[in-house]
């Protein structure tokens, strides 16, 4: 048996706890959609597109001087915002949804708690609402920022719940503690063969470095800039950038994403001698609140530094393979002018797990010891609330990066599902 066998042959309890809920655990528009209401949440209370022009559905203006607060209770998620509708002041609650239909679905037309409504902000545009009053006037998002659509609120801060609530499946494995360890190593193989799978998918299609590479780009992205960076790496691809060398590469990419400064005179030159045209859309760039050594142009050299040396990088032991990714990105750094390393050892890690783990294991060159020695992350706020939901407590948290990848997916199917009831989850009840 080949480890991939091995690893689906593991996975297989997860996958099958996980498949009465597939179906919801799938947004029916085909990626139109954002992942959740939570993310449109977060968008509205950090207005995510502050400074762009808002229009209602109708084509009147709005203006946002407050979001309102979030409200975690009953009724709508933001009370007390400000708006300037139309030239008009308007004071009162916001309620968010995906799709307008998701308002008479939720019976919300029934329920006092929402009779100062000033707006309804969905996601789409359509199927539209029938049970919302006239009165109310509808913003939705999709038409406006399309570029929104790939926003993820994984990793940002939630709502914590009810202090004292103890959920089913704490229940349940306080009478099965090693069926929780199962469950975890089993769910982690599962998040590592899905994402094996695309590898074995692009090695099928002979284009395999091309995939690592715009995952790579995606994953220098962080959450914010993710987008941006994997549409360079596909407007841009390898056979186009095949005959220049990294500099020169780095000179047509940061240029073609507007990251490149005029001044920067070296770099300008070897982009203009290159011949390669900065494509007619602009890139939009997320900078806020972005330190200097996060910055898009850093994270880009830092990329094309690890694919420099991609070849020698896929014959390191897993153990050793952050700490050789941290030397790899700085090839450009003195092109850059930086004194720090481009890529910390925390990304270093996460690119370990998310792109080199599953590319080599497409490839056949893991083992399954090497898997259980998987370097693991820093504690991030979902592996954090999914093991608080499973065990009642943050001691014992794993930290090795097979049942770390475990938490997330199981956070990703059930815990940051809102489709997904506790009471009926198959985690406790499956």
């Amino acid at each position: 048996m080949t480890l991939l066998e091995q690893l689906k042959e593991s996975s297989d309890g997860y996958a099958h706890l996980r498949a009465p809920v597939s179906e919801a655990l799938q947004v029916a528009d085909e990626g139109a959609l954002l992942g959740d209401e939570y993310a449109l949440q977060y968008l509205w209370q950090h207005q995510t597109f502050e400074g762009r022009p808002l229009q209602l559905v109708d084509g009147t203006t709005l203006e946002v001087v407050e979001p309102g607060r979030w409200n975690h209770a009953d009724g709508p998620d933001f009370k007390d915002a400000i708006l300037v509708i139309g030239g008009e002041l308007r004071r009162g609650d916001v309620e968010l949804h995906i799709r307008p239909a998701d308002w008479d679905a939720h019976g919300h037309a029934k329920d006092p708690a929402y009779g100062n409504l000033v707006l309804h902000v969905t996601w789409s545009a359509t199927p539209p609402a029938k049970t919302l009053s006239c009165h109310v006037p509808s913003l939705a998002l999709e038409r406006i920022f399309p570029e929104l659509r790939t926003f993820d609120a994984t990793y940002f801060a939630r709502p914590k719940d009810a202090l004292g609530v103890e959920h089913p499946c704490l229940a349940h494995f306080k009478q099965a503690p090693l069926e929780l360890d199962r469950l975890l190593v089993s769910a982690g193989y599962y998040r590592l063969m899905a994402k094996t799978n695309r590898f074995i998918e692009s090695l099928h299609a002979e284009n395999a470095t091309q995939a690592f590479y715009e995952g790579l780009m995606a994953t220098m992205g962080y959450s914010r800039n993710a987008e941006p960076f994997r549409r360079l790496a596909k407007e841009y691809p390898l056979s186009l950038l095949e005959p220049f060398s990294t500099k020169s590469r780095f000179a047509i990419l940061s240029r073609s994403a507007g990251l490149l400064k005029e001044e920067r005179r070296e770099l300008w030159d070897l982009w203009w001698t290159s011949g390669v045209k900065p494509p007619l859309e602009p890139y939009v760039w997320d900078l806020r609140g972005t330190r200097p050594q996060n910055h898009p142009f850093r994270r880009l050299a830092g990329a094309l530094g690890i694919l420099h040396h991609l070849p020698k990088l896929l014959d390191f032991p897993l153990a050793e393979l952050p700490e050789a990714i941290v030397e790899a990105a700085d090839f450009l750094k003195e092109d850059v002018g930086s004194r720090t390393s481009l890529v910390g050892m925390k990304r270093a890690i996460v690119v370990t797990i998310n792109l080199f783990v599953p590319y080599r294991l497409a490839r056949g060159e893991l083992t399954e010891r090497q898997l259980h020695a998987l370097p693991g992350e820093d504690l991030s706020m979902p592996m954090r609330e999914t093991w608080m939901r499973l065990t009642g407590s943050e001691r014992g948290l794993p930290k090795d990066g097979l049942r770390q990848q475990g938490l997330l997916q199981i956070y990703s199917d059930f815990c940051h599902n809102h489709r997904i009831v506790c009471a009926t989850c198959p985690i406790a009840h499956g």
